[in-house]
């Protein structure tokens, strides 16, 4: 895969206010990456920067291999970003808009039919703006951030403001585009969708990139030491783990959750086997999402 963006220790300051902070990360093609942390994290600030619409501190930022600040029309050319409400000429249609914003970026406006028919929006070419709803503008939004034919977009809550069936119409549309060997990357909220389409998680924190990596060996990473145990006699079983020191453990149904400092999945069982108790399962608990999210900002 070519490796389009490459972020080398970016910073950005605000007077004495630092809103990304020795920020490092490449983007590839055809990477689809969930951007999270909290209002104030740093995610829009470094959006805003790697679109070109601001420099850096300090720090490096290639694109297809070139220093931007260079060659900041290569960047710009390269790249699209879709901030969250973004507004357009309600008197205008749909069609007119996507060609009003062809000839800014200097791009072909006879593509604008095309673009339509990508975002489902061919119907309502000839319909004005100020008629679509929240869902519709949103797709003329993803219209728009293709009318450079970019190798990456930036997408800042895409998906905000929508009701659940637009929602889902949204992610489809993404993980369309992306298939298409665009490189996405999305900051949100709702950690359920970004678990469910992005191949790369990134979380930041006080302007901080605290972790990036596919989802899978975040989890891997962020081992749980907490150990689902589930038997075929729940009274004795409860009564067994009271009697194992340096264990703590609570019962949810039939499934008794333990958290130990160690692996004690081997004795476990041995100590169940001489009591005569069958295992159904003993496995550690997979960490989900939300989990890692909230580890990174438990830590001080």
């Amino acid at each position: 895969m070519e490796k389009i963006l490459e972020i080398h220790n970016i910073t950005k300051k605000y007077g004495d206010l630092t809103a990304v902070d020795d920020v490092s990360l490449d983007i590839y093609e055809g990477d689809l990456i969930g951007l999270l942390g909290h209002n104030g994290a740093g995610k829009t600030t470094l959006f805003v920067m790697l679109a070109g619409l601001t420099m850096q501190t300090s720090g490096n930022i290639k694109v297809c291999g070139k220093n931007i600040e260079k060659n900041m029309m290569d960047l710009k050319k390269n790249i699209s970003f879709l901030p969250d409400n973004t507004l357009y000429y309600e008197n205008l249609t749909a069609k007119q808009n996507l060609e009003y914003f062809s000839e800014l970026a200097d791009a072909d406006k006879s593509k604008v039919p095309e673009l339509l028919e990508i975002v489902g929006m061919s119907k309502w070419a000839d319909k004005k703006v100020g008629e679509f709803s929240k869902g519709m503008t949103q797709r003329i939004g993803f219209a728009q951030a293709l009318v450079k034919d970019p190798k990456v977009i930036f997408l800042d809550e895409p998906t905000s403001g929508l009701d659940p069936k637009a929602r889902i119409e949204m992610n489809l549309l993404l993980k369309k585009l992306n298939e298409k060997g665009i490189a996405i990357v999305i900051s949100s909220h709702v950690l359920s969708e970004i678990k469910d389409i992005c191949s790369k998680i990134a979380i930041m924190k006080q302007g901080k990139l605290v972790a990036y990596n596919t989802l899978e060996n975040l989890c891997k990473q962020e081992k749980s030491n907490s150990i689902l145990l589930e038997t075929k006699d729940v009274e004795k079983t409860a009564s067994i783990l009271k009697s194992i020191k340096d264990i703590s453990f609570f019962q949810q149904d039939d499934v008794f959750k333990i958290t130990s400092e160690t692996d004690i999945r081997e004795s476990l069982v041995s100590i169940l086997n001489e009591n005569h108790v069958p295992v159904l399962t003993l496995e550690y608990e997979k960490e989900d999402l939300y989990d890692i999210f909230e580890k990174y900002y438990q830590v001080a």
